[in-house]
């Protein structure tokens, strides 16, 4: 049982920390997977990586598929749209 709950607090502490996240799909029928986000006021790579990939230890990936994007990986800014 505390196993189990364990490997769920960083999911929900995700989910209750940012229930706002939405994000754009493309209308691209080659990649169904590429989504879109905005960002938003207090979001962190580390709160879209837990929402999306499910693990919030994977930050780092999102930021290196939006290297060109982001320069400096400790601050992201409203308005960016990054590819998750």
């Amino acid at each position: 049982m505390i196993k189990i709950l364990q490997a769920s607090l960083p999911l929900l502490a995700s989910i209750i920390i940012s229930p706002s996240l939405k994000a754009e799909t493309p209308s691209s029928e080659l990649d169904k997977r590429l989504i879109i986000h905005t960002v938003k006021k207090g979001e962190e790579l580390y709160l879209l990586a837990g929402y999306y990939l499910l693990n919030a230890r994977d930050w780092y990936l999102i930021y290196n598929w939006n290297s060109d994007v982001i320069r400096n990986q400790n601050r992201i800014f409203p308005g960016q749209e990054l590819m998750v």
